[in-house]
């Protein structure tokens, strides 16, 4: 049982009932920056260029398209760099082989605070003690943020360094080992402070170097990332939401809501 601890009024409820009651909720409610869901095939295309569409388990991933408004689509030009699509019929996810498997963006975003990650994966690589990357906002092995987990004791971990301004490395660890079952991370970085939960319960809460620093026009990675001590690694993504600098972040209320959709398109009951 997942702990999201959703007894407050959420975004789905708050919002006025039309003749069969309330909308169904959408993170596109809360306007990320970037929007991955695996679910929607029509978004998944075997080729970076977009023209050979996704329709079966198994096949490559060379371009994720984004869901958001902002068309900021993830691909992969190297043909042996692409993850898997995978599907049991009812769920759908895309599967790193824990090798090279990346996918990257145009570099639009900023290596910045503040910056909110919802994140739906399974860590399936049980060996390392450095971090496998699941999101990162990079330019440099010394310029960027990234979420990862460190797979031999499927543990959260949190890297943010700016060489370029100055800013030395934060490299912290969660409270929670996940087992190496399905689970909902939310990052929520701000300046001076990183706090991480773990299926809606906070596993991390504490200080970090970067406060104001800024490096701008910087790609979004999903897979091997390109900051220090990352390794590869194999997991599950089931979904991904980045809010980033710049952008106005997700509320509580919000991030509740945006937890148990996630949830919901993992097979985890809330």
């Amino acid at each position: 049982m997942m702990g999201f601890g959703l007894d407050i009024p959420t975004v789905a409820t708050q919002r006025r009932a039309g003749p069969s009651g309330p909308a169904p909720f959408s993170p596109l409610d809360v306007s990320p920056t970037v929007f991955l869901d695996p679910s929607n095939l029509s978004s998944l295309y075997q080729d970076a260029g977009g023209g050979i569409p996704v329709s079966a388990d198994g096949q490559p991933v060379g371009l994720v398209q984004d869901q958001s408004n902002n068309g900021i689509d993830l691909s992969q030009a190297t043909s042996a760099a692409r993850p898997t699509y995978r599907t049991d019929g009812t769920l759908h996810w895309l599967e790193t082989d824990g090798v090279d498997d990346t996918l990257v963006s145009a570099p639009v975003l900023d290596v910045a605070n503040p910056v909110t990650m919802v994140i739906g994966y399974q860590m399936i690589t049980a060996t390392g003690s450095s971090r496998v990357n699941l999101a990162e906002i990079s330019k440099s092995p010394t310029n960027g943020i990234s979420a990862g987990i460190r797979p031999g004791i499927d543990r959260f971990q949190y890297y943010s360094r700016l060489s370029d301004e100055g800013v030395s490395a934060t490299n912290l660890a969660g409270t929670t080992w996940g087992g190496h079952t399905p689970h909902v991370i939310t990052v929520l970085a701000t300046s001076g402070n990183i706090e991480a939960r773990l299926d809606g319960n906070v596993v991390l809460n504490t200080s970090q170097n970067l406060t104001s620093q800024s490096v701008p026009n910087q790609p979004l990675r999903v897979g091997l990332g390109a900051v220090t001590a990352s390794i590869p690694g194999a997991f599950k993504l089931f979904g991904l939401q980045v809010w980033s600098a710049g952008s106005t972040q997700p509320t509580a209320f919000e991030l509740a809501e945006l937890e148990s959709w996630m949830a919901t398109k993992m097979g985890v009951s809330t």
